[in-house]
């Protein structure tokens, strides 16, 4: 097949590169500032804005922003279409934003992906890096996804530090009136430091952690157990766990229906990374050990202790949350012990 893509005749779809991207409706913001580590310098990284902004559309200019389907918080980007009530458009669609890649740039994403096609020669979905024409300079992955919920995708960008690129997370479609396409897209992070830091995925391979004095209760690998129950089906409903390790990564404050809450990821033995959620309007009403006004209020690198509520819902769905101290309708008391990178000096936060 020979699909026109911007005016660029292409033969194969999995020979991205060089491939070119409609990025006329970009509304370039370059992420460029003097940047902790840990920090993320992707702007509105969950779409909580609700509008087009400092994302654009990009490619044919069909995604929008959805609330129906978030990761976290209350929006996410939707590219494709979700049934076959509408035919498949043709051709790449995305979501954009341009940034310069920090030192040790590690970029995260949480997709949800459909799809009733079953080549990526045909379609796919997929994520590029752009140069300032819009044509591919690398693919990040490309695959006919059907995840079933959330799931994340992590890529070491460091070998593109101090260059300018523009992200792009989207689909490429057959143009099908019989297929079905779709990627939903939410908590961008694309982080930088000064040294190596862990990518975090749930697929990542286990890196050492110091084997801290406790500073409490920690039983990683029942929460382990209980994880591969709860997927198996042999566990249901939520369960209290207490977990440690060190901080994968740090994500944004966002205000859902519940209140103001912050997340960040504790790596497991097994490489998984887990999120953890924290009600930080509830935590400023504890009694004691009120956790900093401002978040985040822990960064990668970090040891931690957690005690929570463990929610599993699917495999892309799940995580630990209610770290504080009142939990309405939930018996028991969580908290947050966070702790300098060989876990010690530890302040207790609930």
């Amino acid at each position: 097949m020979t699909p026109a893509v911007g005016g660029h005749a292409m033969t194969v779809l999995h020979n991205h590169r060089g491939m070119h991207v409609n990025i006329s409706k970009l509304a370039v913001h370059r992420a460029v500032r003097a940047m902790a580590v840990g920090t993320n310098i992707v702007a509105d990284p969950g779409f909580e804005s609700g509008a087009f902004g400092t994302w654009s559309q990009c490619g044919n200019g069909n995604a929008v922003i959805d609330s129906t389907t978030p990761h976290s918080g209350t929006y996410d980007a939707l590219v494709g279409n979700i049934d076959t009530t509408t035919p498949e458009e043709s051709g790449l669609d995305g979501v954009c934003q341009t940034v310069t890649v920090p030192t040790s740039g590690q970029l995260s994403v949480w997709v949800n992906e459909g799809t009733s096609e079953t080549s990526t020669s045909t379609a796919d979905q997929e994520a590029d890096l752009l140069d300032a024409n819009g044509n591919v300079i690398t693919t990040l992955y490309s695959e006919n996804g059907n995840t079933n919920g959330y799931v994340q995708k992590a890529f070491d960008l460091s070998s593109y530090a101090g260059q300018s690129v523009t992200l792009f997370f989207g689909i490429y479609g057959s143009g099908s009136s019989s297929d079905y396409n779709f990627v939903y897209v939410d908590d961008v992070s694309l982080t930088g430091s000064s040294g190596s830091t862990p990518t975090p995925a749930p697929s990542a391979t286990p890196v050492s952690t110091p084997t801290p004095a406790a500073a409490a209760p920690c039983n990683d690998q029942q929460f382990l157990n209980d994880q591969s129950a709860l997927a198996s089906g042999s566990l249901s409903g939520d369960q209290l766990e207490d977990v440690c390790g060190q901080v994968t990564q740090v994500l944004p404050s966002k205000t859902t229906r519940s209140g103001l809450h912050g997340y960040f990821y504790v790596q497991m033995p097994s490489g998984y990374n887990i999120e953890i959620v924290s009600n930080l309007d509830a935590m400023a009403q504890a009694p004691t050990n009120q956790p900093p006004a401002n978040w985040p209020w822990v960064s990668v690198g970090q040891y931690v202790y957690v005690q929570g509520r463990y929610y599993y819902d699917s495999n892309g769905t799940q995580g630990i949350d209610w770290t504080e101290d009142d939990t309405g309708s939930w018996p028991n008391v969580g908290w947050v012990y966070v702790c300098d990178t060989s876990g010690n000096n530890c302040q207790k936060y609930w």
